[in-house]
């Protein structure tokens, strides 16, 4: 199942985490994505940590972190399933670009400030980004739930 969101992060906490992507000091590669044109910061700001933690609609479940993801123009992703250790898993978008969202089976997540979804994994969660232009680069947060 997905659940596309609007608004679903505090502005404060947009405003923290654009201001620290521009920190090119953070950036590291995300593990298993190399040959991808994505970098990523885990767990970078301990109030935002807290919050996801603590966020009612995953009470029952396991928050094992999240990363700020910073994605290249020329970013794109094969169709794919998420590891099946994950339960669900959130994606936020931090900015407006002219960029691709993410598309699943039968619905495509707009790319856009505050926008994003909420997916519970299951083996029909099959999702991509598209090879599309334009496209300006991505700048997201990804949580995920045991």
């Amino acid at each position: 199942m997905i659940i596309e969101v609007e608004n679903f992060l505090p502005e404060k906490f947009i405003e923290q985490l654009v201001a620290l992507s521009d920190q090119s000091d953070k950036w590291t590669t995300q593990e298993n994505q190399g040959h991808l044109a994505r970098q990523k910061i885990f767990n970078p700001i301990h109030e935002i940590l807290c919050w996801f933690n603590d966020h009612p609609l995953f009470k029952h479940l396991k928050f094992t972190g999240y990363t700020v993801w910073k994605d290249a123009g020329d970013f794109s992703m094969d169709w794919h399933l998420d590891n099946e250790r994950v339960k669900v898993a959130v994606q936020i978008y931090l900015d407006n670009r002219d960029s691709p969202g993410t598309q699943f089976k039968d619905r495509h997540i707009r790319y856009g400030k505050n926008r994003g979804y909420i997916m519970f994994n299951n083996e029909d969660m099959q999702h991509c980004v598209p090879n599309e232009t334009p496209h300006e680069g991505r700048l997201s947060v990804y949580a995920l739930y045991e």
